[in-house]
């Protein structure tokens, strides 16, 4: 199982599909903060409970990482496909929760 995630963390294109995926993911983000429906008490509601989700995945994954770093070798592609890949899994969190959140309500 190491040796599958210290190959995963090496890759370099993955690293890349990360860096792609995160740009169209943040705008998305940015424009659910802003929208007019998001300004209002209910939207603000939506995006706090939204964000509790993100922070507590987050914790998760950050604790994770810090957990196999004993077992592989860290380097600098090794952290940046960390890093990337947590704040993809933490924005993209963000957003499917307000989705879903604002299809309940």
């Amino acid at each position: 199982m190491i040796e599958i995630l210290n190959e995963l963390v090496n890759n370099r294109t993955i690293l890349l599909a990360g860096i792609w995926y995160a740009q169209p993911i943040t705008i998305i983000l940015i424009v659910l903060f802003f929208i007019k429906s998001s300004r209002d008490e209910r939207g603000r509601a939506i995006i706090g409970k939204a964000s509790i989700i993100a922070i507590i995945v987050f914790i998760f994954l950050i604790n994770f990482f810090a957990k196999i770093s004993d077992c592989i070798p860290i380097n600098y592609d090794t952290v940046a496909f960390c890093v990337q890949w947590i704040y993809d899994i933490v924005i993209t969190v963000e957003v499917v929760a307000i989705l879903i959140y604002k299809k309940i309500q």
